[in-house]
């Protein structure tokens, strides 16, 4: 679903509202978000027409849905998991999908194939940025724009992609229950599509 330019006006705004719950992070957070700016603001979180956020606002768009559905289910399942993790994991989790902390460093850019474009591949991978999973970028730039993590926080991210992913597999069965918060979240947003 294509968003307008008011819509994506109003989600980045949100955000921004939401990365001021963040504790002794926030300005951290909202510092990052500012520097990535309008690479942010119009990045895209999927290749294909049919994954979720495959547009320009894709992935403010995501970024929001996952942070709402990891809030109602820590408050449905009556979790211990604080407003300030969730804030920090659901903005820093899928990061990495802008790429390098530098313009020109985009991991998802505009096909440029009319034949891929017919077949639904929207966005193709940018080629000047380093290769490294989604979850191990999103990492970095979180370190690299100097936001702390908690254990927790940083399992959480590093194992956003999903179970089955080989980086992932020696965790299985010892993820802590952010990780579960997480990826359940992401399945509700994303389905099979985007994991």
């Amino acid at each position: 679903m294509e968003n307008s330019l008011d819509q994506i006006q109003i989600k980045w705004h949100k955000l921004l509202k939401i990365a001021e719950n963040a504790g002794d992070r926030s300005h951290s957070i909202v510092s990052m978000l500012d520097d990535l700016g309008e690479r942010y603001i119009m990045a895209p979180a999927a290749l294909s027409s049919h994954q979720a956020g495959a547009c320009p606002g894709g992935l403010l768009e995501t970024t929001l849905s996952v942070i709402k559905k990891m809030s109602s289910l820590s408050r449905a399942l009556d979790l211990d998991v604080s407003t300030e993790s969730i804030v920090v994991v659901g903005i820093c989790h899928s990061i990495g999908l802008l790429g390098g902390p530098q313009q020109g460093e985009d991991y998802l850019v505009r096909q440029d194939s009319d034949w891929h474009i017919r077949q639904g591949k929207l966005y193709k991978f940018g080629e000047n940025v380093t290769k490294m999973p989604v979850a191990h970028r999103s990492l970095y730039l979180t370190q690299h724009f100097g936001i702390r993590l908690s254990h927790d926080e940083w399992q959480a991210i590093a194992l956003s992609g999903g179970q089955s992913r080989e980086e992932n597999r020696f965790y299985v069965g010892s993820e802590c229950t952010l990780s579960v918060l997480l990826m359940q979240a992401r399945q509700w947003v994303f389905g099979d599509s985007n994991s």
